[in-house]
């Protein structure tokens, strides 16, 4: 399906620049608005959001045709005399999620023009859906499912799939807005026992507490404080008034956040395919083939795997970028086989910077921030995007 982007920038030969890029990457259009067309939507995004507080909805239809939005972080080249010359790209990203019928939203430089975080969660709380920079954003796997070279996060989505994605989670979240969030995601607080067990830790940084049925509706009304998304007390009244297809964006945005920056990076309850086969090699049909784990470097699911792993998928993939598993009805499924020779499976590891295998001894291992008892993460170190260092920070991580 073809998608239209948007970008708003303060420095419009820069983004005519983004845009002639990305216009080879994608199937669709991008279109950049001027200085004038960004000062004016931001004004009236402000407007209308101020006017909204009074507890009458309103949305901001300027931007309603767009699927996904770009926006730069830094907008104060933005004429002075509006009042929107002094909203931050994170600003505008917010109001924007709160009042415009709009997909996938990306921020650009927020932390860095080309940064990669050793933490794993630094982004957790920003009101991006996602955040690269400037020099990341016309990288070319960015906007792919493989074929990776150099630098490419594993985070990283395919952007040029995920605003249809985003809209399919949407109808999914909008068909189920009365459900209750835990149930429908099919986690399990209760049982420590359970295959689908989360962590009471995890529960709470989405507001849901041990025995609780809050639904997606509730979760979008009080989201207050929440760690994944921040509601500001002052526009409470807009969530509150909000009508329920918005009130569903709103849900999806916080849901998808929580499960693709908190959930599976622990890939403790649920794991990716090259996390999964690290710790479980037998899971490949040939794990002793150094091309099946390079095959895993993909956002799709590949050839090679065991016969009936697909059963062990999670319920709902549209929620995810990537194919993901329950992590413990494969141990349970898939005990290693009494015949499994682990000297024969290749001394790699998987590497968050450039989302590949590589051999241990061309790679780094740091601890990052991520919950659970192994947050052990792997990068290639050192590398470049688009020509360009990469900052891997804090760098004290790679020291440890």
């Amino acid at each position: 399906m073809t998608i239209k982007v948007l970008i708003l920038d303060d420095e419009y030969e820069r983004a005519l620049g983004w845009q002639g890029i990305l216009s080879g990457y994608i199937d669709g259009d991008v279109t950049v608005f001027t200085r004038e067309q960004v000062s004016k939507f931001i004004s009236d995004l402000h407007a209308t959001r101020l006017k909204s507080r009074g507890g009458e909805y309103a949305e901001v239809p300027t931007i309603s045709e767009y699927d996904l939005l770009i926006i730069d972080y830094d907008l104060l080249g933005l004429e002075t005399e509006n009042a929107a010359a002094w909203s931050t790209g994170a600003e505008v990203a917010y109001a924007a999620r709160l009042m415009c019928p709009i997909g996938p939203i990306v921020v650009v430089n927020q932390f860095g023009t080309s940064a990669f975080d050793l933490t794993l969660k630094r982004t957790i709380a920003s009101y991006a859906d996602l955040d690269v920079g400037s020099t990341q954003i016309t990288a070319r796997g960015l906007w792919s499912t493989d074929g990776f070279t150099n630098f490419r996060p594993w985070s990283w989505p395919n952007l040029n799939v995920e605003a249809n994605r985003f809209k399919s989670m949407y109808e999914l979240i909008k068909e189920n807005l009365d459900e209750s969030v835990i149930n429908f995601l099919a986690f399990d607080l209760e049982d420590f026992e359970a295959p689908n067990f989360l962590s009471h830790e995890m529960a709470g940084l989405l507001g849901i507490k041990q025995g609780s049925e809050i639904s997606f509706r509730e979760l979008a009304k009080k989201v207050s404080g929440l760690s994944v998304y921040n509601i500001l007390e002052k526009d409470q009244a807009i969530v509150d008034s909000m009508p329920d297809e918005q009130l569903a964006r709103l849900a999806t945005c916080i849901v998808w956040r929580w499960l693709e920056k908190v959930v599976l990076p622990s890939q403790l309850v649920i794991i990716d395919l090259p996390h999964l086969a690290s710790r479980f090699p037998w899971v490949l049909s040939n794990s002793s083939d150094v091309n099946a784990w390079v095959e895993l470097s993909t956002l799709e699911t590949p050839a090679g795997l065991v016969e009936g792993l697909a059963e062990c998928l999670y319920d709902h993939q549209e929620l995810f970028s990537r194919p993901v598993y329950w992590l413990e009805k494969v141990r349970r499924k898939f005990p290693m086989p009494v015949d499994f020779e682990i000297s024969n499976v290749p001394d790699l590891v998987f590497c968050e910077d450039s989302s590949r295998f590589v051999a241990r001894n061309d790679a780094v291992s740091f601890p990052s921030d991520l919950a659970g008892f192994d947050n052990e993460r792997w990068v290639e170190n050192n590398l470049k995007c688009e020509g360009k260092d990469v900052n891997y920070e804090p760098q004290s991580y790679l020291l440890m």
